[in-house]
């Protein structure tokens, strides 16, 4: 936990040192829980942890720019398994100018690293786990345009995955790398404009996904690229329900695309807010998309996601929330389906100045097309948490 700490002296020194055009918020988490499987997996090992998680973010006006900054640190400790404790350290920097009475200019980058451990393999009496430090960075850069009656706009964004290689549990084994790499390149165009008592956009994005060489055939990881259209409204229907819809068709290309596999696919994103009597917000969601990067499959996945949620007041400082998400994936290179179950219950009490504690039970289940593959993780944690 010394990364927490330096930066938890590094955001007292700058929010005391601000200037008065400058802004800062330090946003803390505290807790401990329990899980019924560590490793999402079919090993279903139980264990407790604690985890910390502090944020320092701060905006600062400089004449027509506009400064943006976030620094994270996190870490979750499992005292039975000490190879699967995780620590996450990352800066993040954005500026906007005004190039104009109508131009706006965007910049943003991070950088991150991420050590945590897994399970390499697991007998009846042996267990040998690794380590490993992940370094992910991402750049963008974007412009905003008023005219013809809307707003259009187009960014470009870089963002790279380099895997670290492992070290392992059981001494003698060499030190290697167990995954492979990407750089993800999306660029994204579109334009929105009123109508109809709400808004209507178009956008066209393509993204790539580079693998390097080396890993390619040794980690049966390849690359591929994108092409999607579509087309969304968003309106508010009083002041209780919000709607956004966007549905267009998306492309994926690869030359490790197996012929018999339809490259076209649809999209579609739908978010519905609706206030309801009682302080009630209920939300459902609903996506697909072919996702290139964070997957298991070596090319890309057909994702179907369903989500719906519930927040309700209790009291005036008890609250409830409930969640649920149902995700389909379809692997683009084998015929395998994967099948991911979240629901999740939390009770949250408000305390002075704006702390809380919570409770939070959650419950994932995971179902394969490999049905020995399949695994269940309960969760109970408890978590004390605010800002100043």
């Amino acid at each position: 936990m010394r990364s927490l700490q330096a930066l938890l002296y590094g955001a007292f020194a700058l929010a005391s040192c601000n200037p008065e055009n400058a802004n800062s918020t330090i946003d803390y988490s505290f807790g401990s829980g329990w899980t019924s499987n560590v490793f999402k997996d079919p090993t279903s090992l139980r264990a407790s942890f604690d985890e910390a998680r502090i944020v320092l973010r701060g905006t600062l006006a400089i004449e027509e720019s506009h400064f943006a900054y976030r620094l994270t640190a996190s870490g979750r400790r499992v005292p039975r398994y000490r190879f699967a404790d995780e620590r996450k350290i990352g800066v993040e920097l954005g500026l906007t100018r005004d190039l104009g009475e109508a131009v706006k200019l965007t910049l943003k980058g991070g950088i991150e690293q991420q050590r945590d451990g897994d399970i390499f393999l697991a007998f009846p009496g042996l267990l040998i786990g690794y380590r490993k430090a992940d370094v992910s960075a991402v750049a963008s850069a974007g412009l905003t345009m008023e005219h013809w009656g809307g707003k259009s706009h187009l960014t470009a964004a870089l963002s790279d995955l380099n895997r670290g290689k492992v070290d392992f549990t059981l001494k003698g084994l060499p030190r290697l790398q167990l995954e492979a790499g990407n750089r993800l390149l999306d660029l994204t165009a579109g334009h929105i404009r009123p109508l109809f008592d709400g808004e209507v956009g178009a956008t066209l994005q393509y993204r790539t996904n580079r693998i390097p060489s080396e890993d390619q055939e040794q980690f049966e990881r390849f690359p591929a690229r994108t092409l999607r259209g579509s087309l969304a409204y968003g309106r508010a229907f009083g002041d209780d329900i919000t709607l956004m819809a966007e549905a267009g068709i998306v492309r994926v290309a690869s030359p490790d695309l197996g012929k018999t596999v339809d490259p076209t696919r649809p999209f579609l994103k739908a978010e519905l807010a609706w206030r309801l009597p009682g302080d009630s917000l209920l939300k459902a969601t609903l996506s697909r998309d072919i996702q290139l990067a964070d997957i298991d499959d070596p090319l890309g996945e057909d994702v179907r996601t369903v989500g719906l949620s519930l927040e309700k007041a209790l009291t005036e400082k008890l609250k409830l929330g409930l969640a649920y998400e149902q995700a389909y994936s379809d692997w683009l290179t084998y015929d395998y389906r994967t099948r991911t179950t979240a629901t999740s219950a939390t009770l949250s009490y408000t305390l002075d100045k704006g702390a809380a504690v919570a409770l939070e039970y959650s419950r994932l289940l995971r179902r394969e097309t490999d049905e020995t593959a399949d695994f269940r993780v309960d969760g109970l944690a408890a978590r004390f948490s605010g800002s100043f």
